[in-house]
C-alpha cells in the first residue's frame, strides 16, 4: 500500500516555531523531553506505526491520538490526531474552548463550519492546513482508510456540542 504524506521535517519545524512548547510531561501517549532539553527526531514511519489512544476513553471509535508534547486534558499540546473512515461522531458539528491548527499529512479529510456542509467542503490532501478558532461550530470526515493530522491545539483539548451552549 502506498502512503501519501507530508516529510516529518516540514512538521518537525512547525514543532519548533510553536510558541506553546513547554514539558512535555503526559499520562497517556507518547512522552517526550522536555522542549529544548534535548533534539527529538521521530521519522514519519516510526511516528504512524506507534500507539495511537482514543481521545475520549468511551469513544475509542472515534479520534485517536499521540501526543508528541504537552498534555491534551491540561494545557496545550502537539499531537498527531488519527481518523477512520467515516469515524463515529463525524459531519458532528461541534466546537472546542481553545483554537487548534491542523495540517493533514495522511489520507483525505473535509472540514467544514456551521454554515457549510460535507458536500460542498473541499477534499482536503496531505499538506492541506486548517486553522479552527476556538467557540466555532465545525464538523470533518475522513474520506480514506485512515486519516492522520498533526494539531497544535491552544489549550486542553474540551469538546462541546451545540446543545451544550
Amino acid at each position: 500500500m502506498q502512503r501519501e504524506f507530508v516529510a516529518l521535517p516540514v512538521i518537525a519545524g512547525l514543532m519548533a516555531c510553536s510558541p506553546l512548547l513547554a514539558s512535555a510531561q503526559s499520562s497517556e501517549g507518547a512522552v517526550l523531553p522536555e522542549s529544548g532539553a534535548t533534539m527529538t527526531v521521530i521519522p514519519l514511519g516510526d511516528a504512524l506505526d506507534r500507539e495511537f489512544r482514543p481521545l475520549y476513553d468511551a469513544r475509542p471509535e472515534g479520534p485517536n491520538l499521540l501526543v508528541l508534547e504537552g498534555d491534551p486534558k491540561n494545557r496545550p499540546s502537539l499531537t498527531l490526531f488519527r481518523y477512520g473512515r467515516d469515524y463515529t461522531g463525524s459531519g458532528n458539528l461541534h466546537f472546542h474552548t481553545h483554537a487548534y491548527r491542523l495540517w493533514l499529512i495522511e489520507g483525505e479529510l473535509k472540514h467544514w463550519g456551521a454554515g457549510g456542509s460535507e458536500d460542498a467542503a473541499p477534499v482536503l490532501h496531505p499538506g492541506s492546513f486548517v486553522h479552527q478558532p476556538a467557540g466555532e461550530l465545525h464538523a470533518a470526515n475522513c474520506l480514506a482508510e485512515r486519516c492522520t493530522a498533526y494539531v497544535i491545539f491552544d489549550g486542553p483539548i474540551e469538546t462541546g456540542f451545540p446543545e451544550d451552549r
